[in-house]
């Protein structure tokens, strides 16, 4: 737990040390709040304003927006994380892996439009450049399709960023027509993703026959 000191006026009794680490939750939850009703474009002093704190108060948690944008996007992969563990640990085929990935993917981005309109770039690399978590662990449910069918694995990363992209811009363009169930959509996106392992197969059969 971080803390630092209470600044005060002049005169006044000190106050209680601030706990940075549940000052930052706070402020994540109210920029949460501030983009679901205001949009993407939020800047810290909506978010200031929606925690009833000053600007001041945000800037001594968040060197700038940027960093408030990437602590919100950590928080929501670590979410979106958690389900897809879930889902390897209680699933044992790729197939049924992959297309639950899609559907939790899928859930996110109707859920929270907003959010995902402004995470979705943050969600797939990590400050230091490396693949982000949400696309690390997609990747390595592709990579266990990929080994199953005696392939090689080396495509999963190239394939979890092109899925995390694919199921961004189906669900933005589904969300406007609402033309099939959210259920047949995964289907269409698994179908899209799941054919591209019988090449794997075909590849593997050639080499093996």
């Amino acid at each position: 737990m971080t803390t630092e000191p209470a600044r005060r006026g002049r005169g006044r009794p000190p106050g209680p040390p601030v706990d940075l680490d549940a000052r930052r939750e706070e402020l994540l939850d109210a920029a949460e709040a501030a983009i679901r009703s205001s949009g993407a474009e939020v800047g810290l002093a909506e978010v200031a304003k929606a925690a009833g704190l000053t600007r001041s108060a945000v800037y001594a948690a968040f060197a700038d927006r940027d960093a408030l944008m990437n602590a919100l996007a950590a928080r929501h992969a670590r979410k979106i994380v958690e389900k897809l563990t879930v889902v390897v640990s209680g699933t044992i085929e790729p197939a049924d892996q992959t297309r639950a990935a899609i559907d939790i993917l899928a859930e996110w981005f109707d859920t929270e439009p907003q959010l995902a309109q402004l995470l979705t770039g943050r969600l797939d690399q990590s400050a230091d450049g490396e693949s982000g978590a949400v696309v690390s662990a997609i990747a390595e449910i592709l990579r266990a399709g990929f080994r199953a069918r005696g392939g090689d694995d080396a495509p999963a990363d190239s394939w979890a960023h092109a899925l995390v992209g694919a199921v961004s811009s189906t669900v933005s363009w589904w969300s406007r027509t609402r033309s099939i169930p959210r259920s047949t959509l995964v289907d269409h996106l698994h179908l899209l993703i799941w054919s591209g392992f019988e090449g794997v197969d075909s590849r593997a059969n050639a080499r093996n026959p």
